[in-house]
C-alpha cells in the first residue's frame, strides 16, 4: 500500500454514481427487496473484503507460518465472538470504536495516505461522526437491535451528544491536520454530500449496506489486490475473489449454523446477523490497521 496515491477515476465514479441509483432504488424498490439485497452485498463482497487477511499477513514479512497464522486467526474471531456472547456491551462498544478508526482511516486513505500519527485521531473522529450519525437518523431500529444484543436501551439524546461530541472531535482534528489532509478536500467535500444524502433519504440496512459494500468493501479489495499482487487489474480482482473464497465459505456456514441453532428466535435474526459480522470484522481491522501502520 504505497504511501501517496490517487484514486482512480473509474472507482471515484463508481462509488458516487453507485451511490446515487442505490439512492434512487430505495424510492422505487419495494422495502423486502432492499434489505434481500443489502444483506445478499454484505454477505458477499462485505465478507470477502476481509477474507484474505492471512495473505495480508503472510505478505506482510510475517514469520509465523501459513498454518500458524490460520490457527491465530480464527482464534481470534471464535474469541470475538464469545466476547458478543457473555459480554455484549462492552463487545458492541468496544467493536464501534475499532471500526470507527477502520472506516475513516480507508475512506481518508483512498485518495491520499499520510504518516502523520496525529492525523489517525481524524481518521477515528470522522468514522464515529459516519456510525453516530446513521445510527442518530434510525434511533429506534437502531434502539431495538441494540436492546437485543446487549438488554440495554439507548435513547436519542446520548446519540445526539455522540454525534455533537464526534462532529466537535473531527472539526478539531481537521484543523490540526489540516496540511496534509487539504490535497483531498475537494474529493471527500462531495463524498460527505453523497453520503449525507444517502444516510438521511434511505433506511438503516440500505444505507449500512451501501456503505459498507460500495465505500468500503470494494475499494479495500482494490487496494488489497495491489498490495498482495502489485496491480490492481481485473485479473487480480478475480484472483482475490477466487483466494477469498475458501474463508467466505467458512463464514457463511458459520452463519447458517447460526441461523439453524437460532431458528426459533427470528426476532433476534438482525442482532445475530450484525453480532456475527462485528466478529469477522473486528481481526480484520487489527490486520489492516498492522498492513496501513507499516507502509
Amino acid at each position: 500500500m504505497q504511501n501517496s496515491y490517487i484514486l482512480d477515476r473509474m472507482i471515484y465514479r463508481f462509488i458516487i454514481f453507485s451511490t446515487i441509483i442505490c439512492i434512487i432504488l430505495f424510492y422505487v424498490v419495494d422495502q423486502y427487496y432492499l434489505n434481500l439485497l443489502g444483506f445478499l452485498g454484505i454477505l458477499s463482497f462485505g465478507i470477502v473484503h476481509g477474507a484474505n487477511d492471512l495473505i495480508l499477513l503472510k505478505k506482510s514479512k510475517n514469520n509465523l507460518s501459513f498454518k500458524s497464522l490460520f490457527v491465530t486467526y480464527l482464534t481470534m474471531v471464535i474469541l470475538c465472538g464469545c466476547f458478543f456472547y457473555l459480554i455484549p456491551t462492552f463487545a458492541i462498544i468496544f467493536f464501534i470504536l475499532f471500526s470507527s478508526y477502520h472506516f475513516g482511516e480507508q475512506q481518508w486513505t483512498m485518495v491520499y495516505k499520510s504518516n502523520s500519527k496525529k492525523i489517525k485521531f481524524f481518521y477515528f473522529f470522522y468514522g464515529l461522526l459516519l456510525f453516530t450519525t446513521l445510527f442518530t437518523l434510525n434511533h429506534n431500529y437502531v434502539s431495538e437491535i441494540i436492546f437485543d444484543i446487549t438488554g440495554f436501551l439507548i435513547n436519542k439524546e446520548l446519540l445526539i451528544f455522540l454525534v455533537s461530541f464526534s462532529a466537535i472531535g473531527t472539526t478539531i482534528s481537521l484543523i490540526m491536520n489540516f496540511h496534509e489532509l487539504k490535497i483531498q478536500l475537494t474529493h471527500q467535500v462531495f463524498f460527505v454530500i453523497i453520503l449525507a444524502a444517502l444516510f438521511f433519504s434511505s433506511s438503516l440496512i440500505w444505507s449500512f449496506a451501501v456503505y459498507f459494500v460500495i465505500w468500503h468493501s470494494i475499494p479495500s479489495i482494490i487496494e488489497q489486490s495491489k498490495f498482495i499482487y502489485g496491480a490492481s487489474t481485473k485479473n487480480t480482482f478475480i484472483k482475490y475473489l477466487k483466494d477469498a473464497s475458501i474463508y467466505w465459505v467458512i463464514s457463511i456456514i458459520g452463519l447458517l449454523i447460526a441461523y439453524y441453532v437460532l431458528k426459533d428466535q427470528q426476532n433476534l435474526l438482525i442482532s445475530i446477523f450484525f453480532s456475527f459480522l462485528a466478529a469477522i470484522t473486528f481481526p480484520h481491522t487489527l490486520v489492516i490497521f498492522k498492513i496501513k501502520k507499516n507502509k
